[in-house]
């Protein structure tokens, strides 16, 4: 969905995995240990975990190459008309903040069924609000449920689904475009050949592209990133984590995309739709 909703409610930056080339190390980005909170309504098909095997394979997706992104167009192209091809899929963003007093959180859920013309978006967090969305015949169902009892708000208007608008582009094209990656892991399982990109180097003047505009460059004492991409350029994870000296006190800003369920998505209307048809009546 929109970059800038997950980031203006983090109120900062981003952080995930790779290495670390400011100073300190980071986790793979096939690291399981993204921040969720409660899991929207979507039913995907499971498959089977795979086993990997080295892949001694030249072949790269369209962008992509042996010394990393070749061309950041091409490969965030890549990334989009890939997906959007495909029946349905569901992009996870997870993002949070740490600090001394504690840690926000946030999760965006897009989950899109292309085939039926339906998509479940869900944002929810720390907060306690929760924001669902819910695409279907021509109209946009908001759901928006605050904590407490009796404060549950409904909107209904017409809306086209756009599936492209979902696909967290907006969150993938900055470090496609100003991070630097080495060469790739290549790994084949019996669900395609994956490859690992971890980040090398990145350019201090374009941090506030990637972390917001509240962010000064020279207070980032730490910034790793990593992505996996697939044979079709569909970024299956996407992750980079920063550390921000603010006074006396350091921010950790984590985010973490995930591309799943490919193909496996089926979207059932939400309980809710009645209430949200009766309370935008007249």
């Amino acid at each position: 969905m929109r970059r800038s909703l997950l980031t203006a409610a983090l109120a900062v930056l981003v952080l995930t995995s790779g290495c670390s080339f400011l100073g300190g190390g980071g986790a793979t980005p096939t690291d399981t240990d993204s921040t969720s909170t409660s899991t929207p309504t979507a039913t995907t098909t499971p498959t089977a975990t795979p086993t990997a095997t080295p892949d001694p394979s030249e072949s790269f997706p369209d962008g992509y190459g042996e010394t990393g992104v070749d061309d950041s167009r091409a490969a965030l192209s890549s990334h989009v008309d890939s997906l959007t091809n495909h029946q349905s899929f569901i992009v996870d963003i997870n993002g949070s903040v740490a600090t001394p007093n504690g840690t926000q959180a946030l999760r965006q859920f897009q989950s899109v069924d292309i085939d039926d013309g339906r998509a479940l978006i869900a944002v929810n967090g720390t907060s306690g609000v929760e924001r669902t969305s819910y695409f279907g015949d021509r109209e946009r169902y908001l759901q928006v449920d605050p904590p407490g009892a009796n404060n549950t708000r409904y909107n209904v208007t017409n809306a086209t689904l756009e599936p492209r608008g979902f696909t967290g582009s907006g969150f993938i094209a900055p470090v496609l475009t100003n991070v630097t990656f080495g060469e790739p892991n290549v790994t084949t399982t019996e669900n395609g050949t994956f490859y690992a990109y971890s980040a090398t180097s990145v350019d201090r003047s374009v941090l506030r592209s990637l972390l917001g505009p509240s962010v000064d460059p020279e207070n980032v004492t730490r910034f790793d990133a990593g992505l996996v991409v697939d044979e079709e350029g569909i970024v299956r994870r996407l992750s980079y984590q920063a550390v921000v000296d603010r006074g006396d006190d350091q921010l950790v800003v984590r985010v973490d995309l995930r591309t799943y369920s490919i193909d496996e998505v089926d979207i059932s209307e939400p309980s809710w739709l009645d209430e949200a048809r009766q309370a935008d009546s007249p």
